[in-house]
């Protein structure tokens, strides 16, 4: 099998809020990105030949990727193979047909010897063996296996939520948006296994494409000429689409349970880049609670309920709940915050009191100081 990832479906929207990084290069759980649960599926699969459509504001997804050496990409045959767009003016090019992304990846596809694909979503998080998928889709004589899961979700995933209504027979019968006040409804991992040949027929004529759109229109176009078989997945998941999310669901995994089922499960593990830093170091009046700290950070103040990422510095007398600090967040003594969002070296001074909600939590763009 291939893998294949397309473009982020929401780019202008990272699920961190920031515009200068792609959805798939925002931070999770603490010193995690969102691609790195995708890519750690394919290769815990043993799939190690993918291909990532990339669609804007992409150079911190690749700085991250880099050869693939932690994910066992660094290969000479497969490996990690990405497409960016071509930005052309309105002078085109002779060649026009193939500037687009998807189109050179699907004659990428083309000259490969596997036959089958498994197209993936970077921005939902779980972790699964496509390989008990794939032996599905083969026994069920399927054109497409589409999987996914049953859950509820948040209000703010709605609009950006893929759902299924399958029959009786656990084939796909329609794919839509997510209907209002449902508790449990059959929700699209942005997951597909198919035939190469099938792939490239849905995406011809499509010089790039998300997978919001390959879901939407492109596959719901060919529920009646397709026999498209649904697949549950049964652990856990978190599509992240929103600041809203993004928040919501870096708090959720601090649950043991959910945390469990999403790291190491059954001897998978997650892969990320590593990185050279020291241990955290703790001062004497350093209390935490229910909160994950990455490695490289200063602790010396009040940590609640949050998720603290790499090189982060906590003063002596500050206090920090339900909050998602990223890289290199500098918080002053005296400043209080709850319900915070900071993005790359962001500080906040001596003193400074924040509060968001729950439901509504403050961002800080990176760079600011407060």
């Amino acid at each position: 099998m291939i893998g294949f990832c397309l473009s982020d479906p929401h780019p202008d929207r990272a699920g961190d809020g920031s515009p200068i990084r792609t959805l798939s290069a925002a931070r999770f759980y603490g010193r995690y990105r969102l691609v790195d649960f995708m890519l750690s599926n394919m290769v815990n699969s043993k799939i190690f030949s993918i291909a990532m459509i990339l669609n804007s504001h992409y150079q911190s997804l690749i700085e991250h990727i880099g050869m693939g050496k932690e994910w066992d990409l660094a290969r000479k045959s497969g490996g990690v193979t990405f497409f960016p767009p071509y930005y052309a003016d309105e002078r085109r090019s002779v060649n026009s047909e193939l500037d687009g992304p998807l189109q050179r990846a699907a004659v990428f596809l083309s000259e490969k010897k596997e036959d089958y694909v498994v197209l993936a979503d970077s921005s939902v998080v779980y972790n699964m063996n496509y390989r008990t998928a794939f032996e599905a889709h083969r026994k069920s004589g399927a054109d497409v296996t589409a999987i996914y899961t049953k859950k509820s979700i948040m209000p703010g995933e709605r609009e950006n939520t893929v759902v299924f209504t399958i029959s009786e027979e656990g084939q796909v019968t329609g794919i839509g948006q997510a209907p209002l006040n449902t508790d449990t409804i059959n929700v699209s991992l942005g997951a597909y296994i198919m035939h190469k040949r099938t792939f490239i027929q849905l995406t011809a004529g499509e010089r790039n494409c998300g997978m919001f759109r390959f879901s939407r229109v492109l596959l719901a176009d060919a529920l009646e000429r397709l026999n498209v078989q649904a697949y549950e997945f049964k652990g856990y998941s978190a599509h992240i689409c929103s600041v809203e999310t993004f928040f919501h669901y870096n708090l959720d995994v601090l649950d043991i349970d959910k945390r469990n089922s999403l790291f190491d499960f059954e001897g998978r593990r997650i892969f990320t880049n590593i990185w050279d830093s020291l241990p955290t170091k703790y001062g004497k009046q350093a209390d935490i609670k229910n909160s994950i700290v990455a490695d490289g950070c200063r602790i010396e103040g009040t940590v609640i309920n949050s998720v603290i990422c790499r090189n982060v510095k906590i003063a002596a007398g500050a206090v920090v709940k339900n909050c998602v600090l990223q890289d290199d967040t500098i918080v002053e003594n005296g400043a209080s915050l709850d319900c915070i969002i900071t993005d790359r070296s962001v500080k906040i001074s001596e003193n400074r009191k924040m509060i968001g909600y729950r439901t509504y939590p403050v961002y800080i763009e990176r760079g600011r100081v407060i």
